[in-house]
């Protein structure tokens, strides 16, 4: 998913790094610093003209007018599924994080410090001659442990072992109790499928009939590795397993319903709702044996799900969970069995043509496993402070926009309207990075035992989720990474994560034209601030409560747009013969167009009463809608457009921008859009929710 090349990339943390600096500082891995260039990343104001196609009217296509030129001179490299913003964002992020183990491995840690680590995982997945030489050995022991199992208790208990870090039918975890959200509680959700959606089991059509033959192949090749003697009955016998697991499974839309999720048992009351499964047994083997509440998600699946649990044979589970073992750590086995793996999951679901280098690979897997730690140099060294302070402006601006917007709202009466203010009040902003970082000093890395060290990681990562029952929500905590490249919108804590890695080029550039940094970061900080007021986001109040907060009458309005919204995105078809759920996206739209609208107007309220410039022909607001659409462009492969459309809760890239324009009398009006263009709606059509 590369766009620029690493010359490229170089070339810009170059840029980056070559500032003016009042003091010369000797460089060292946890005090080098950055400052930030005169110029922005994107020359001449933000935005590269080369993208343009000119060829494309706005008026018919913004997506297209705004990034055809980018869209037909990039190619998807044969080791990504896609390729567009958040890629280029990322390999940045990789030439950086790459500068930062590079500098451990030459200089003296202190065993047991985050240097030791980071140095030392790097060094474990790089060892590729000893990782080949192991082969399946890691895998024995859990293996021996599935293979002397006699009864379900057994299954039971291999299931919710962290060890085993392989597939379970239900998961259990630990997270904030969405109805008491200064303290955790212990969760269960539906589990069980290795394929992203019930639908790549049920639907029926060419591609996913060929694609759950691949699955299959994939299976018969690991029963094959275990030396099984008949192999391919064993993976068809499998795969059938997980059809049944995934008929019962709720749609991705069910699951989206905050008040459907939200049943709390206690272990006997479950046992007794959905027997067939043992309910004891599976909490004690997790480490929660002694909780006496369980908040159930998906709740009418649970008693169908443990009855086939019940019903299917002992050896079946254990074929099941010896095929899952394999397949969820062979990412960290042998090139061979690594590879197997992503013929089917890489190149069928995702249409990558190859593997990504390994030393690349290398560094993501650090960047995942440390990410704090890794993420406290890469803000030392490369995040301006400059840059949080204007994003801080930006989210306020962002904020008072929003609230003046509910004031002056048709549908929503002033009890509820009072109570929306409060709870935009009370919104946390988490910007750039945490004031408290993760402690990793109880996790051993071994730079000779790459497998050791995901096991004891996963007990590490285990017990501090366990340690929190009984604890107070700490307010202080992020659960990613300051250079991920994304933002969140926590419902429970109600707050809004725009971590440093999205305070970067091409969304956000302290030297770039602002209506292009309010058009791509501002409608993305929108986009969060929204949830908290989407059509799920909403039913948690102010303090993170899941309750009903809003009047009868403005649920009832406030769904009558909301089901109008999800109607006019359900007729967009970008694959042939597959449409946008609407329902499936429907809070992410809602999130989408706030966004956009909050965005646009907390803009207009930076300038002062100022009129902004004219650059290279485009009006300030113009500018605005093509910050919107560089911040959103992306170019994916079929197969990986396909598995979103699915399964996942975002419609694609270009109705993010073109869809959500239409519905802003903006965007008609900064491009002079009228009746016969593409991209008129007529006002009457236009969903106005913010």
């Amino acid at each position: 998913m590369k766009f620029q090349t690493m010359g490229m990339l170089t070339a810009i943390t170059a840029l980056l790094a070559a500032c003016d600096a009042p003091e010369q500082k000797e460089k060292s891995p946890e005090t080098e610093t950055v400052e930030v260039a005169a110029k922005p990343v994107i020359e001449p104001w933000g935005y590269p003209l080369n993208a343009l196609d000119k060829s494309t009217r706005p008026q018919d296509d913004l997506y297209q007018f705004a990034n055809g030129g980018w869209l037909a001179s990039t190619e998807i490299p044969g080791d990504r599924s896609g390729v567009g913003f958040s890629q280029i964002m990322r390999d940045r992020n990789d030439e950086r994080i790459k500068s930062i183990i590079a500098d451990f491995q030459s200089a003296e840690v202190a065993a047991g410090s985050d240097g030791q680590k980071i140095r030392d995982l790097y060094a474990a997945y790089m060892d590729i001659a000893a990782i080949n030489a192991a082969g399946m050995k890691p895998l024995l022991p859990l293996l021996g442990e599935i293979e002397a199992a006699t009864n379900h208790d057994d299954i039971a208990r291999a299931m919710m072992a962290p060890a085993l870090g392989a597939r379970s039918l239900f998961g259990i975890f630990v997270g904030i109790d969405s109805k008491d959200p200064n303290n955790y509680t212990v969760s269960a959700s539906h589990a069980g499928t290795a394929l992203p959606d019930k639908s790549y089991y049920e639907r029926d059509s060419e591609r996913l009939t060929a694609l759950r033959a691949s699955y299959v192949d994939y299976m018969e090749k690991v029963f094959t590795r275990l030396g099984d003697a008949d192999p391919r009955a064993k993976a068809e016998a499998v795969f059938n397993l997980e059809k049944a697991i995934a008929s019962n499974h709720w749609s991705r839309a069910e699951r989206r319903n905050a008040d459907r999720t939200y049943n709390p048992f206690t272990i006997d009351e479950l046992a007794a709702y959905a027997p067939g499964f043992p309910w004891q047994v599976a909490v004690d083997s997790y480490g929660v044996g002694n909780t006496n509440k369980i908040v159930v998600r998906e709740k009418e699946a649970f008693p169908p799900m443990a009855e086939l649990f019940a019903a299917t044979t002992v050896d079946l589970w254990k074929d099941y969970l010896r095929f899952h073992l394999v397949a969820s750590n062979a990412q960290y086995l042998s090139d061979e069995i690594a590879d197997e793996r992503f013929a089917f999951f890489g190149t069928v679901l995702r249409g990558q043509k190859a593997q990504r280098p390994r030393d690349e690979r290398a560094i993501a897997f650090v960047n995942n496993f440390l990410n704090q730690a890794v993420g406290k140099i890469y803000i030392e060294r490369f995040f301006p402070e400059e840059s949080k302070a204007l994003v801080r402006e930006m989210f306020e601006n962002i904020r008072l926009e929003l609230g003046e917007r509910i004031d002056n709202l048709t549908w929503m009466t002033d009890d509820t309207k009072a109570a929306a203010r409060t709870k935009l009040a009370k919104m946390n902003a988490k910007i750039a990075y945490p004031e408290v970082w993760r402690d990793y000093s109880a996790w051993t890395v071994s730079p000779a035992n790459l497998f050791g060290d995901i096991q004891a990681y996963r007990q590490f990562d285990h017990e501090q989720d366990i340690a929190r029952l009984g604890k107070t929500v700490d307010k202080r905590e992020w659960f990613s990474g300051p250079q991920t490249v994304n933002a969140f919108y926590s419902p429970s804590r109600n707050e809004a994560f725009i971590p440093a890695g999205y305070i970067q080029s091409p969304l956000f550039d302290p030297n770039a034209d602002p209506a292009l940094n309010y058009g791509a970061l501002g409608s993305i900080i929108g986009h969060e601030i929204g949830h908290g007021f989407d059509d799920q986001g909403s039913k948690y109040d102010g303090d993170g409560v899941l309750q009903a907060w809003w009047s009868e009458e403005d649920r009832a309005a406030f769904n009558t747009l909301g089901d109008g919204f999800a109607e006019q995105f359900s007729q967009y078809e970008p694959i042939e013969g597959l449409h946008v759920n609407g329902r499936q996206t429907l809070g992410e739209n809602i999130g989408d167009l706030a966004g956009m609208i909050v965005a646009y107007h907390a803009w207009e309220r930076s300038l002062d009463g100022k009129d902004p410039a004219v650059l290279d022909g485009f009006t300030g607001p113009q500018r605005f809608f093509m910050g919107r659409a560089q911040g959103r462009r992306y170019k994916r492969t079929e197969e990986s457009l396909r598995q979103r459309l699915l399964s996942a809760p975002h419609s694609p890239m270009y109705l993010r921008v073109n869809g959500m324009a239409r519905n802003m009398d903006e965007f008609h009006e900064a491009f002079g859009v009228k009746p016969g263009d593409k991209m008129w709606l007529a006002p009457e059509d236009r969903v106005k929710i913010w």
